[in-house]
């Protein structure tokens, strides 16, 4: 990921580096917003910032599946 195209919401690679891995490791779809609101980021500029890491989480259930 290059760190010119986070536009404003990422300042440095340590950052970006925790946002990355923080949306890695989500478990859900609340998960990942929880992720988004913490850096405050609006999805609509997490998917087009982000197309990869987007991409890896379209799939995500949209709760845990472990409540069930």
């Amino acid at each position: 990921m290059d760190e010119k195209n986070c536009g404003e919401f990422l300042v440095s690679n340590r950052e970006l580096g925790s946002f990355e891995l923080a949306i890695k490791t989500a478990r859900n779809k609340a998960e990942m917003g929880e992720v988004l609101r913490m850096y405050d980021l609006p999805e609509e500029s997490f998917f087009s910032s982000f197309p990869d890491l987007a991409k890896s989480v379209q799939d995500l259930p949209d709760e845990d599946s472990l409540r069930a």
